[in-house]
């Protein structure tokens, strides 16, 4: 601990700002841009991905994830301030003879102002900017698509994402429940200058029931939540490092179900982050994480006090302590061209191991202009 306690301090001597992933290159853009009126556009968003993780331990498995996705589309910009998309969805695991994912997407988008209102497939995954104990980075590899209604707002000192994902449907007398989850992503900058100074809120709800079902099983609701602050400064595109960056969250789980059906009722966890980015495209961040009978609903499986593990079912530890490096290279070959190699060794302190997971990924995300209707004079 004395040595963490070392590490810590001196690395946070270094660093303050945004300390965060960087998980840009994953996003697939959704732009309602009103020049664009009465325009067709035909876009393309693939993502190939290889991510190794070297897990033994009790609570996380070790797996291999290695496929592509492929989302071809075609958006209509029918007014200044509304869009129709659609497209299909599909995404290969290599090793799979079929497809894992087949899926059509749609979405009807409406502007006004810097808001971006959201009817259908989602901007959702990793867009949702939250931290990994709310959201699992994997879930853009394995569970991407959202469906929904959601709210988006992008301006210079605030960023707000409310959405409802609608994720299994059910109809009258069904011997099953409707699940639905939704989230709120809010980041306020409460102070400019050389050093920026962020609040983030940020809330994740998972709700099985519905009241129309014949199923036994009781109603469950499970809420996270986190808070913080962020601190960012800018050293400039000259320096060898660019920009030194923190972060702190308290996180907490609650289950507000009728019949308890998990090990914890209450949870919570401290999530500190501080990374530096780095020329040529390096960004290196060490985190550290302590849980207290912590449960996810849709975070990093190295969170919860809970395992996953298909071989240690029903493994629980109180108390989970990590220390993460993160090393990440990123090449942005053009606007919409990148490849990414993340490096991510952890210690757990509580067991005294080390374990790691690696990955590469490409991405290209292109547009194409189709067809431009002249205005009506």
């Amino acid at each position: 601990m004395r040595f963490l306690g070392t590490v810590l301090l001196v690395f946070f001597s270094l660093t303050f700002l945004h300390a965060q992933l960087d998980n840009d290159a994953f996003d697939w853009p959704y732009q309602l841009d009103a020049a664009d009126s009465n325009a067709l556009y035909l876009g393309i968003n693939t993502l190939g991905f290889a991510k190794n993780n070297e897990y033994f331990n009790a609570i996380a498995d070790g797996y291999t994830l290695f496929g592509y996705q492929f989302n071809p589309y075609l958006a209509y910009h029918a007014a200044p301030n509304f869009k129709i998309s659609a497209g299909v969805y599909l995404q290969k695991d290599f090793g799979n003879d079929e497809y894992s994912t087949v899926e059509p997407v749609f979405t009807l988008g409406y502007r006004t102002g810097s808001t971006q209102l959201l009817l259908g497939t989602l901007k959702g995954s990793l867009s949702h900017q939250l931290i990994e104990p709310l959201y699992d980075f994997e879930k853009v590899l394995v569970d991407r698509m959202e469906h929904g209604f959601q709210i988006l707002v992008d301006k210079e000192n605030l960023f707000l994402d409310g959405w409802v994902d609608w994720q299994h449907m059910i109809y009258k007398g069904e011997n099953d429940q409707e699940v639905i989850s939704g989230g709120l992503s809010l980041n306020k900058r409460l102070w400019a200058g050389n050093v920026e100074l962020w609040l983030p809120l940020q809330m994740v709800v998972l709700h099985k029931g519905g009241q129309i079902d014949s199923s036994l099983e009781p109603l469950q609701t499970y809420v996270n939540t986190a808070v913080g602050f962020s601190l960012k400064h800018q050293r400039g595109q000259d320096y060898f490092i660019k920009s030194v960056n923190l972060d702190s969250y308290y996180v907490s789980s609650s289950d507000f179900s009728g019949e308890r059906l998990l090990a914890y009722e209450d949870g919570s966890g401290w999530y500190i982050n501080a990374s530096a980015d780095m020329r040529p495209n390096l960004r290196a961040m060490l985190s550290y994480w302590r849980g207290h009978e912590f449960i996810s609903i849709m975070g990093g499986q190295l969170y919860p006090s809970v395992s996953s593990s298909f071989k240690n079912a029903g493994t629980i530890e109180e108390i989970r302590q990590l220390l993460i490096i993160r090393l990440t290279h990123s090449l942005q070959i053009t606007d919409n061209i990148s490849l990414t190699t993340r490096f991510e060794p952890f210690f757990d302190l509580q067991n005294n191991t080390f374990e790691f997971s690696h990955g590469f990924y490409m991405s290209y995300t292109p547009q194409f202009l189709l067809l431009r209707k002249k205005a009506n004079r």
